[in-house]
């Protein structure tokens, strides 16, 4: 018998069977739901998590394609831009760049204009000085009658010897006939000739003489006489002669 200390507290006891299979059950079993309970709880930490995760993933998409957006259209805008900027700038440049230019035209055509105008007259005085010549027109009446003599001296001054100047001549007499101004080609009234054009060539001088035949009420005037050298230059001169100088 156990030994009992007077006054002391005293513990009930009480008499459990002793089953050890029943003890692991309970305590596999308590395993087991702890066990679930975690992976229970894991994997709905981990669906919440995934879930969230893709909800992020896709706003991260969403937001990705509309920066995209933006930024194509921050760089279409900035190009609008630049084109425009460019475009101004260039229409400015090339403005100017006419205006420039128009205005350096302008200036070479007026110097080029008076370098023409001095050129044109130093070769004016040039060929004035050489090339086909009139020396001498003559119209003599042959007894008292409507016929007269002609004669048409014509010279290359400065002639060298060697060139030949060629050209025609046209002589036509101007009147009055039944109150009209008339005017008739030599080759009209003159047997001599027949062409109004009268070829020229030689090398110092050439004649052209004939007879002309006054028409029936036609009152001579002057007569008018015009060379033209088409070789070696090309010149032109027009001569007036009084009919009032003819020789009777």
């Amino acid at each position: 018998m156990p030994n009992i200390v007077k006054g002391s507290r005293q513990d009930k006891m009480m008499v459990v069977p002793y089953r050890p299979t029943q003890r692991l059950f309970w305590l596999i079993g308590g395993i087991s739901l702890i066990s679930l309970g975690v992976i229970g709880g894991f994997a709905f930490g981990y669906y919440q998590t995934h879930k969230t995760e893709g909800s992020f993933l896709i706003d991260l998409e969403e937001q990705g394609a509309t920066l995209e957006s933006l930024i194509s259209e921050n760089i279409e805008l900035k190009r609008q831009v630049t084109m425009l900027e460019r475009s101004g700038v260039f229409d400015q440049k090339v403005n100017e760049t006419g205006e420039l230019t128009i205005s350096s035209l302008r200036d070479q055509l007026a110097t080029l204009e008076q370098d023409l105008i001095y050129y044109r007259n130093v070769v004016s005085k040039q060929i004035e000085n050489t090339g086909l010549m009139i020396s001498d027109w003559s119209l003599k009446r042959i007894n008292q009658s409507n016929r007269y003599r002609y004669k048409l001296a014509v010279r290359q001054q400065d002639a060298d010897g060697d060139t030949y100047l060629s050209g025609y001549v046209n002589i036509d007499v101007f009147g009055k006939q039944d109150g009209q101004t008339t005017s008739y080609s030599l080759d009209e009234i003159s047997e001599e000739q027949e062409q109004n054009d009268i070829k020229l060539r030689f090398k110092f001088f050439q004649y052209i003489e004939g007879e002309l035949t006054v028409p029936e009420d036609f009152l001579p005037d002057y007569v008018r006489i015009v060379g033209t050298e088409t070789a070696p230059v090309s010149k032109t001169i027009d001569r007036d002669y009084s009919w009032l100088n003819t020789k009777d």
